[in-house]
């Protein structure tokens, strides 16, 4: 019998038992990824969860060293401060005289109990011979001149409060008439607030129209969508948010043309977005584009992570070619423009010969991993050359999660006028509080408004 070192045979089937033992560890790998995957989709909480525990343990609760001095929370102002004695005469215990007495100080933070204030607007009406009209007088505060089974209404405070809570913070309306109920002492309906929100919407839609405006003169605008339903149709909730303005759409749509609707044909700004291929539409062909740097760095990460041997250089390479892109964006300031233009053209030369299409790549996650990243190559680096891009798409995500949350808790929902209602509503709140104006009063004015509603805008948005 011949030895294994000379007998081909022999060597050929080590072979490939090896590469067959190897092929098997890569498809367990895939098949454990697959079920937490798997798993990720069938639990809600998991969401939440990390992939990879941190290394940063939480300490001990209460204020932590270093971080600054030390200082008691300042009492009220003596205007603000009302001051109760509270006498102690003798000992609590037997009754007897004490001596020795002091005075001590302690001072509390609270909030009144509120009432409903409850109005009734005796309003006159007459009859103009001259217009042939009869006109009726009205309170700068009343939201409404019904009579009759209609002549009580919700005020501008209460209708404003619901919106926010609704359309912002996510709270139904069932549970916010039993918050006026439970806190305010205010007997109103789910349905009348809803009903309220609707007639706040109509008001707000000529300003509306203008942020719709406003939007597309924005130097940049971040675009995102996530799922929604109108009813027991699928629809996507779109948003577009700037630094000082931001806009909600529902539709039916997911294509590119409710960004082509949205921003105008002749959009002039930069466009930050994901890979998702709406963005990458001809119609969209000429505009200038940034995409994400935070998908491509979770998604190389979690690559990293997973691969082994080999296969890992890829990911770990193209890491290191993006997180020097963001050193550079850090240091232009200080470096000339001869520099940061030579070191710029370095990054982009290392980046394109490790996504080379010349490139055999033996990992089918890598390649197409280096294939997105061909496809997108012209909208990598955008925040590089040009000023005031910012290189990831984080704007649009934190002005989806109110919008997660209202999915979440109401259901979306269940007409086409409710899904508008929330598009102008949740609109006007966020671009309120970006503009630094109160929502509450804002709204109320809104609820009071006869004419032409007040504007959102500052003079130079953007």
């Amino acid at each position: 019998m011949r030895d294994e070192k000379g007998c081909p045979n022999c060597r050929t089937l080590k072979a490939e038992n090896q590469a067959l033992r190897a092929e098997i560890r890569s498809l367990k790998q895939r098949i454990e990824r697959l079920e937490k995957q798997l798993r990720k989709d069938k639990r809600q909480a998991t969401p939440f969860g990390r992939d990879k525990s941190s290394d940063n343990k939480k300490g001990k609760p209460g204020r932590k060293a270093g971080n600054g001095k030390f200082s008691r929370r300042k009492p009220p102002p003596e205007g603000e401060l009302e001051t109760l004695d509270v006498p102690l005469d003798c000992c609590p215990n037997c009754g007897g005289p004490l001596a020795d007495k002091k005075r001590h100080q302690h001072f509390q933070s609270d909030i009144p109990l509120a009432r409903p204030v409850h109005r009734c607007y005796v309003t006159q009406s007459g009859y103009c011979p001259n217009c042939k009209r009869r006109f009726r007088s009205r309170h700068p505060e009343q939201t409404s001149t019904a009579t009759g089974a209609a002549g009580v209404s919700v005020g501008p405070n209460a209708r404003a409060v619901a919106a926010d809570m609704k359309h912002r913070l996510g709270v139904s309306y069932a549970k916010s008439a039993e918050l006026f109920r439970t806190v305010f002492g205010l007997q109103v309906s789910r349905s009348a607030l809803c009903q309220s929100s609707q007639r706040l919407a109509d008001k707000a839609d000529p300003v509306y129209e203008e942020l719709l405006e406003a939007i597309r003169d924005c130097c940049g605008v971040h675009a995102d969508e996530t799922g929604w339903r109108i009813g027991i149709l699928s629809a996507w909730l779109w948003v577009f948010a700037s630094r000082t303005i931001t806009v909600y759409t529902i539709r039916q749509s997911r294509a590119h043309d409710v960004v082509v609707e949205v921003l105008g044909r002749k959009f002039k700004g930069v466009l930050h977005s994901d890979c998702f291929m709406a963005y990458d539409s001809k119609e969209l062909a000429g505009w200038l584009q940034q995409k994400c740097f935070a998908h491509f760095l979770h998604q190389l990460s979690e690559m990293e992570r997973e691969k082994t041997r080999g296969a890992v250089r890829f990911p770990r390479n193209v890491l290191a070619v993006l997180r020097e892109a963001l050193a550079l964006r850090d240091k232009k300031a200080e470096l000339s423009a001869q520099e940061f233009a030579r070191r710029l053209s370095k990054i982009e030369k290392r980046l394109d010969d490790l996504i080379s299409g010349k490139r055999n790549f033996t990992d089918p996650d890598n390649r197409r991993f280096a294939k997105r990243l061909r496809k997108q190559r012209r909208h990598l680096f955008t925040f590089l050359t040009h000023e005031g891009v910012e290189a990831t798409n984080n704007r649009a995500e934190r002005a989806l999660r109110p919008a997660v949350i209202v999915r979440k808790t109401g259901g979306c929902n269940k007409t086409h006028s409710g899904a508008r209602t929330h598009a102008v509503l949740a609109s006007i709140l966020t671009t309120a509080r970006q503009q630094k104006i109160g929502v509450i009063e804002y709204l109320s004015s809104l609820a009071c408004c006869r004419d032409k509603p007040p504007s959102l805008l500052a003079p130079t948005p953007g």
